[in-house]
């Protein structure tokens, strides 16, 4: 069941929109206030299952945002959500890689037998996950500010994440990306391993 809501962001748009619309100062801030508190709470940690990252048509989505309203680099350029889960053989779309975005898959710590990605100038594009793993993903552009997302397909052991870990601290990496990955690679320890 899909429910809609009456966002207050496009209620304030709309009343200045309409030169015969009056908002007055009261009904400005109140909604003003349920922007930035539904703003607060959006923001999160970013970590997502499957179902939190899911569309309207059911599909998993992943957004890349430029927030220039972000008091910092890592919140100014980012994945959203930037940590999921999905099944072996599930796909996501990947939306927004336009302008100066992209998603492309690190090369060093790829799982093995899996077609790299690489993707640019596309509104949306398909990502398949064929096999168990921990899937990497940066922007070209943004990656250097922290603009990373890890994908763990299936139930990854104690061990791959250990072999990820040797992996990241191998890789030749921007200072952030990799703090950016070692972050996400935590989170997924405590929530995803078996």
């Amino acid at each position: 069941m899909i429910v809609e809501h009456d966002n207050p962001l496009e209620r304030i748009a709309r009343a200045f929109e309409n030169k015969h619309s009056v908002i007055d100062r009261r009904s400005f801030v109140q909604q003003t206030v349920s922007v930035l508190c539904a703003c607060v709470l959006a923001g999160g940690s970013g970590v997502a299952r499957a179902d939190d990252a899911v569309s309207a048509d059911d599909r998993l989505r992943v957004d890349q945002i430029t927030d220039p309203s972000s008091s910092s680099a890592r919140g100014m350029f980012r994945f959203a959500p930037d940590l999921l889960k999905v099944e072996i053989g599930e796909t996501i779309a990947f939306m927004n890689s336009r302008g100066e975005h992209t998603v492309h898959s690190v090369k060093t710590l790829w799982p093995a037998g899996v077609p790299e990605v690489a993707i640019s100038n596309a509104e949306e594009a398909l990502v398949d996950f064929p096999k168990r793993g921990i899937y990497p993903f940066r922007c070209r552009r943004h990656g250097q500010y922290g603009m990373v997302m890890l994908v763990v397909a299936g139930a990854v052991t104690t061990q791959e994440l250990q072999d990820f870990h040797v992996l990241l601290d191998e890789a030749r990496l921007k200072r952030r990306e990799k703090a950016a990955f070692e972050r996400l690679l935590q989170q997924a320890e405590e929530q995803y391993s078996v």
